[in-house]
């Protein structure tokens, strides 16, 4: 896709509520190694955090270590519920993990006879008389960050690919009542006035989920006030034409951030 300019950008992306869906996300068993040089993480589909359901399929888990180089993750292990993680950390700083950008389904939605249906994938056709009202295609990221005895900044930047939730604060080292600042990004360009989702996983047995829902800026930018302990996981979705010869004219992009409070 060709870059689009930020009004461009902005009017084409829908926002999509945040429902019960399967979100992808990354979690490291420590976000601060303290004694050890290799870092491991959980990967996996959830719709409850960070409860692992569906293991991530065809995802081309990568590694940008503390000196901006991007390599994939040493280790991968697929499970069915979830992917495990493992990766040296032979440099001191912080490391950015991430599943890249997996495309996921095709879907299609029609209204047929004032009811709404959808299909998965372009093979069959419609049912007769059915008027086609969606057509896209789903694309995932999970992004997480590491930090080996003290922080740096160089992989906090954007990729200016897709869907990127940008951190302003550093998502290590935070503490119960820091406020943590970020920019949502679609193709290096910010995006404004969007709905991005805050989880906290607080109880990982409860059937409900700790959020509110942030609201970006002009400058795409928001913050919030990380006032419990715990794990917390940041989503965004967000649609987009897809570029010119895809098999859909749409891409639904979602993308999380992991990160933890003390």
């Amino acid at each position: 896709m060709h870059k689009t300019s930020l009004a461009l950008v902005c009017a084409g992306l829908l926002f999509i509520p945040a429902s019960q869906a399967h979100t992808p996300y990354l979690k490291p068993l420590s976000f601060e190694p303290v004694s050890r040089d290799t870092v491991t993480l959980d990967a996996s589909f959830a719709e409850q955090f960070f409860v692992p359901e569906v293991a991530i399929s065809n995802a081309k888990f990568d590694v940008e270590t503390p000196d901006g180089k991007l390599s994939p993750v040493e280790t991968v292990v697929d499970l069915k519920t979830r992917n495990v993680l493992e990766q040296a950390m032979e440099q001191e700083g912080t490391y950015r993990f991430s599943t890249g950008k997996r495309m996921g389904a095709i879907f299609r939605v029609y209204d047929l006879n004032g009811e709404r249906g959808s299909m998965r994938g372009n093979e069959k056709p419609l049912p007769e008389g059915a008027t086609l009202t969606e057509h896209f295609q789903s694309v995932t990221s999970a992004v997480t960050y590491v930090t080996k005895k003290g922080p740096t900044d160089t992989v906090l930047a954007a990729s200016g690919q897709g869907l990127e939730l940008v951190p302003r604060t550093h998502p290590n080292g935070l503490f119960s009542g820091d406020t943590f600042a970020f920019t949502l990004t679609y193709e290096g360009e910010p995006v404004a006035d969007e709905k991005v989702t805050l989880y906290l996983a607080n109880d990982q047995f409860s059937e409900e989920s700790d959020f509110q829902t942030l609201t970006t800026n002009a400058k795409g930018e928001a913050s919030v006030s990380l006032n419990s302990q715990g794990l917390y996981l940041l989503q965004a979705r967000v649609k987009a034409p897809a570029p010119k010869g895809a098999d859909v004219p749409v891409y639904s992009y979602t993308t999380t951030l992991t990160l933890e409070a003390f």
